[in-house]
């Protein structure tokens, strides 16, 4: 490939004046910043508030750095730190709080985009075009950070028309604001020169520029199990499990939570109930059972949320900081722990597949298989983490690697028995592990 600066002139005879070229130089190493720098440009995207970290006292202090990755709330203030010229990936009114708090903390105002979600595809964040018309009227309530403009992604695709509409979309929601917002960004590197058509002000392109990026990983999509590997929730579980159904008069003790888990509740009902009377359970019994086995888990949490799993935060965030999609494929219906997810995890995940959204559940692929497909992404870039022999089963069903970390009462066999690919003690051994491979 032709030096940075020669890509540089080429994408400059297609960018006319007016309209503001971010190189993005995500993962790229300092010396092709440098020469991009020295070819003229000012204006560099970065998606990593570490790798940001680690660039800015390294480079020319004009550069005007430009966010354009998701921003988790716990790293606003280390962002804030280094003054970013324009945050473009602002995709919540709770995110957006938390900058403007920030910033007041630290006295001085933010210019930030808000990320608009346009696009066919569930992976993409940003708020819905119901949403931007929701916060118009509360934007002057944010005091210290200043909205100038719109930033989307188009649907990734090769059909022209859709990635048209999305642009296009993005550029009428911009016509609606009340005061004018001066700033459109959308365009990449494939499809920019639409984005420009429809009305774009500002394009972020990197591989046209630098290119093919070297993430360096494998990975890129983890999908996480909820109870036994993100809350400590299992001992719970497994009380009132034994309790609702020997309530009702079907054997049951906590280590047969522990062999179920993963499986729907009704499934779990079912298999106890037959062992007694050879049928599946009426539904009526199913409602009851479960039911009762809720009113125990609340009972002996508190209506309190579980503690988390020890180290797991640090695995998530390591995994986030690091451009990972990361979701939570659980059978679980307890919605008070569905709901709190991305409150109690800074918003790290992308999705989450429950026990609401699939038919049959663990120890079936299907809640992994959907999981995947909507990640987007090959199988082969994919792992799941699991703590139970069912849940183990699920993923190397589903034909993706799957690693166990046991935080039960079962034993390493039991895991290994259904071939988990790894078996780990804690989620300390697990990051130290991911740190091997990303």
């Amino acid at each position: 490939m032709e030096g940075v600066a020669q890509q540089i002139n080429k994408v400059r005879a297609h960018i006319p004046a007016g309209v503001t070229l971010v190189c993005v130089s995500k993962f790229q190493p300092i010396e092709a910043i440098r020469e991009a720098y020295f070819a003229g440009e000012r204006h560099f995207g970065e998606s990593r508030v570490q790798e940001l970290q680690q660039k800015v006292p390294q480079l020319p202090a004009d550069i005007h750095w430009h966010f354009i990755g998701h921003l988790q709330t716990n790293k606003v203030r280390d962002l804030l730190k280094l003054r970013p010229y324009l945050i473009q990936s602002v995709d919540s009114e709770r995110l957006l709080k938390a900058i403007n708090d920030e910033a007041a903390k630290q006295g001085f105002v933010q210019d930030v985009l808000l990320e608009v979600h346009v696009a066919k595809e569930e992976t993409k964040t940003g708020f819905s075009p119901e949403e931007i018309e929701d916060l118009r009227l509360k934007i002057e309530d944010f005091q210290h950070v200043r909205v100038r403009g719109l930033m989307t992604m188009a649907t990734n695709t090769e059909d022209e028309a859709e990635i048209r509409r999305c642009f296009l979309t993005a550029q009428a929601l911009l016509s609606t604001f009340n005061f004018k917002l001066s700033t459109l960004s959308m365009g990449m590197s494939d499809d920019y020169p639409i984005a420009i058509e429809c009305g774009a002000t500002m394009v972020r392109i990197g591989s046209t520029i630098f290119g093919a990026r070297d993430y360096s990983r494998k990975i890129k999509a983890a999908f996480f199990d909820q109870d036994g590997v993100l809350f400590n929730s299992m001992p719970y579980h497994a009380q009132a499990w034994e309790l609702a159904m020997n309530e009702n008069g079907l054997p049951f003790t906590k280590n047969q939570t522990y062999r179920n888990e993963g499986r729907t509740g009704a499934s779990v009902i079912n298999e106890a109930y037959r062992l007694v009377h050879g049928i599946d359970a009426p539904q009526e019994v199913v409602e009851a059972v479960y039911s009762a086995k809720s009113n125990h888990f609340i009972r002996l949490t508190g209506g309190k949320l579980p503690e988390l799993i020890p180290g797991i935060k640090d695995v998530l965030r390591f995994l986030h900081e690091h451009g990972i999609q990361c979701w939570v494929v659980t059978g679980s219906g307890q919605r008070n722990l569905i709901n709190s997810l991305n409150d109690t995890f800074d918003d790290v995940f992308t999705g989450i597949i429950s026990a609401f959204d699939v038919t049959k559940g663990k120890p079936d692929p299907e809640p992994y298989l959907k999981a995947w497909e909507r990640s987007g992404f090959k199988k082969e870039e994919c792992m799941v983490v699991e703590n139970a022999p069912l849940g183990v089963r699920a993923g190397k069903a589903a034909g993706l690697y799957t690693v166990a970390v046991n935080t039960g009462i079962l034993s390493d066999a039991d895991l290994r028995e259904e071939k988990a690919d790894q078996v780990f003690e804690n989620m300390e051994q697990l990051l130290r592990w991911l740190e091997t491979k990303i």
